[in-house]
């Protein structure tokens, strides 16, 4: 049953001021103690994909590799706990206006009585979670809105999902992130680090 909070801190096994002062080198309030690894999973050879498919293949192609390992990360760090499922700088309402872009998120907030307006975040378990999955990995591309960040209700790791068709991995455990990447399922991506440091 997903279920939303209005206070998003609360949920998250992280400091959200911490966490998103990483993204800014030149906050001051950045916890140089605290630091995030990060590695961006990105789809290879757009390029030479261009050569034999059509943009609307190539993209669904990336989605369906996107939501591959979206589940597949899940599964693997999955302990039976919530997911906390919010933006990822800040909350903002989820949708910015009615539509029938994402029928099955939007159907969700209407059945629960949930409008759209709403801020803060949704509580998914993991089997919700596999139901909106593709939704979830193309919210911020087909709405060109607000990235998505996933986290994991008790360990410090965030999947972040973007507009631009990734999904970066973050934590503040390093060891567990290269758990995760050691999979033959992300063989096919790109790995890019952020700032170097995985």
């Amino acid at each position: 049953m997903v279920r939303c909070e209005k206070n998003t801190s609360e949920w998250l096994p992280y400091d959200r001021l911490q966490y998103r002062a990483y993204f800014d080198e030149d906050d001051n309030t950045f916890n140089r103690n605290v630091l995030w690894h990060a590695v961006s999973l990105q789809q290879a050879d757009v390029k030479n994909e261009k050569l034999y498919h059509t943009p609307e293949e190539i993209v669904t192609k990336c989605i369906d590799s996107l939501e591959i390992s979206f589940k597949e990360i899940i599964s693997r760090l999955d302990q039976g706990l919530p997911w906390v499922i919010n933006h990822d700088d800040k909350d903002l309402p989820w949708f910015n206006k009615e539509g029938d872009t994402m029928p099955k998120m939007r159907s969700l907030f209407k059945q629960s009585d949930i409008p759209i307006s709403f801020t803060g975040c949704l509580i998914f378990p993991k089997e919700d979670l596999f139901d909106f999955a593709r939704e979830l990995v193309t919210y911020p591309y087909i709405l060109s809105y607000k990235n998505l960040d996933v986290s994991h209700h008790t360990l410090p790791f965030v999947i972040k999902i973007t507009g631009h068709l990734t999904l970066d991995l973050l934590s503040t455990d390093k060891a567990l992130l290269t758990r995760v990447l050691n999979d033959e399922t992300f063989d096919s991506l790109l790995r890019i680090t952020y700032r170097n440091r995985l």
